[in-house]
C-alpha cells in the first residue's frame, strides 16, 4: 500500500503539523503528484475541490479528506472513502458522510520535555493557540486570573501570530503580568515551557438572550443554573497534547475533547469563574500538584497521541479500507 499526501497550502499550520506527523511513515509519501504511483490520496481539508478531479482521473485511488473543518466541504467527503478528523466533536459531526471515519490527533511535533517544578514566588500561567480563544475567555479566565493576581505574583505568557496586546483587551487581566511571545516553532520549547500552568480556554462567548424566551415555557426547563456550552466543531486535544509534551499541568474549558482525557490526574477541567479559580489556585500553591499533573498529562499524550502508535493504528485502517 502506498499514500501521497497533496496539499496546495503546505505552509498552513494544520498541513504543516500533520506533514510532520507522517514524515517518517514508509508508506507515506508528501507532496507527490504523481497520483497514479499510489493507492491512496490524503487531501487537506483546503484543497476539497481537486477531490472530484481525482477521483474521475485515477478511480483506483481511495481518497481520504483530512481535517474537514467546515460544512461546506460536504459534497466533497460524498467522493471521499474515507475522513480523517482529529476529535470526537469532529467524528460526531462527521458520521453524516456515512464514510467509515479515523481519528488522528494533530498538533506540533515538538519533543518531550522534561519539566522539574520548583517552589517559585511568580507562577507563569501559558497560553498558545488563536485570539479567538483568548478573546473568549474574558468571561470566566480573566476575572479568575485577576482576582488570583491580587493574592499571588502571576504572569500570563500569551503566544499567537497576531501583535501584541496594548493592555486595554477585555481578556487582558488586572494585577496580572502579561507576556507576549509571536508564534514559532521554536518558541514552544523557547518561550512556552516556562510556564508553570497552561490554559485552554476553548469555548465560544454566544447570544443568551434565548433565555428569556424558553423561560415562559415550562416545557424547556429551563433553569438559572443550567449550562449552557457553544463550542466548534473543530475543537481537539490539540493544545492540551502540547502542554503535555512540555510536561505542564492544564486547566482547560469544559468541552468534549477535554472532558474526554483530563480527568483524574491528567488535568482540570472548569467552566464558572468560581471553578476556574479554585483549579488554577489548587496548581498554584502546589509545586507537588503541578509535578503530578504535568508528568500524568505527559504520559497520557505518549500513550494516546505519539504519532508513532497513531501512525501504526492509521496504517491497519487505510489497509482496512
Amino acid at each position: 500500500m502506498r499514500a501521497t499526501f497533496i496539499t496546495g497550502s503546505p505552509n498552513a499550520a494544520c498541513s504543516m503539523f500533520y506533514a510532520d506527523a507522517f514524515r517518517d511513515v514508509d508508506e507515506i509519501t508528501l507532496y507527490d503528484n504523481a497520483l497514479g504511483l499510489y493507492d491512496v490520496a490524503f487531501v487537506m481539508t483546503y484543497d476539497h475541490h481537486l477531490i472530484k478531479h481525482i477521483k474521475q482521473n485515477f478511480p483506483h485511488i481511495k481518497i481520504g479528506i483530512i481535517d474537514p473543518r467546515s460544512k461546506e466541504v460536504y459534497e466533497s467527503t460524498k467522493l471521499c472513502d474515507f475522513i480523517i478528523v482529529d476529535s470526537i466533536e469532529m467524528e460526531d459531526y462527521w458520521r453524516i458522510s456515512k464514510k467509515p471515519i479515523f481519528r488522528y490527533v494533530e498538533y506540533p511535533n515538538i519533543p518531550y520535555m522534561k519539566k522539574v517544578h520548583e517552589d517559585k514566588p511568580k507562577i507563569t500561567v501559558g497560553y498558545h493557540g488563536n485570539q479567538v480563544h483568548l478573546g473568549c475567555m474574558s468571561e470566566n479566565v480573566t476575572p479568575a486570573l485577576s482576582e488570583l493576581g491580587r493574592k499571588y505574583e502571576l504572569e500570563l505568557l500569551v503566544m499567537h501570530s497576531g501583535t501584541p496586546p496594548i493592555g486595554n483587551e477585555k481578556w487582558y487581566p488586572d494585577s496580572v503580568t502579561v507576556t507576549h511571545i509571536p508564534w514559532s516553532m521554536e518558541n514552544y520549547a523557547r518561550g512556552l515551557f516556562r510556564s508553570d500552568i497552561g490554559i485552554v480556554p476553548n469555548n465560544l462567548i454566544h447570544d443568551t438572550s434565548v433565555r428569556n424566551t424558553v423561560k415562559i415555557s415550562t416545557g424547556f426547563n429551563y433553569n438559572d443554573d443550567d449550562y449552557s456550552l457553544r463550542f466548534k466543531m473543530p475543537s481537539n486535544p490539540g493544545r492540551f497534547v502540547v502542554f503535555g509534551k512540555l510536561g505542564t499541568p492544564v486547566v482547560a474549558d469544559f468541552y468534549p475533547s477535554a472532558l474526554q482525557y483530563l480527568k483524574d490526574d491528567t488535568g482540570f477541567v472548569a467552566h464558572n469563574v468560581a471553578g476556574w479559580y479554585h483549579c488554577l489556585e489548587a496548581l498554584i500553591v502546589s509545586r507537588e500538584l503541578r509535578q503530578k499533573m504535568g508528568d500524568a498529562l505527559q504520559s497520557l499524550v505518549m500513550n494516546e497521541f505519539d504519532f508513532r502508535l497513531q501512525n501504526k493504528k492509521l496504517i491497519s485502517f487505510l489497509e482496512s479500507v
